[in-house]
């Protein structure tokens, strides 16, 4: 069996002005749907690795509030066909 190998990045820049700015890395075969699934993976990957139930519980917490406060609104996906976004 072969392997296959894909790595994906984010770089960040802070401007003088505080602002940050992330660029997305990847190869250019890497579609945007494999980099949201490795990036998710990997996030959960550093949610785990908090040592306590309690620890990975808060980090998941922190993680999903600063998601949320990124978006303007959640319902804005609400006219989106497809399955229900959570806590509809």
């Amino acid at each position: 069996m072969s392997e296959i190998k894909v790595t994906v990045g984010v770089e960040v820049t802070q401007k003088e002005d505080g602002r940050f700015y992330f660029n997305l890395l990847a190869e250019d075969h890497v579609t945007i749907e494999s980099i949201r699934s490795i990036l998710a993976g990997g996030l959960i990957l550093s949610i785990l690795a908090e040592p306590t139930p309690e620890g990975q519980a808060k980090a998941m917490k922190d993680t999903l509030d600063y998601m949320n406060k990124e978006f303007v609104s959640v319902d804005a996906f609400a006219d989106l066909s497809g399955p229900s976004l959570p806590n509809e």
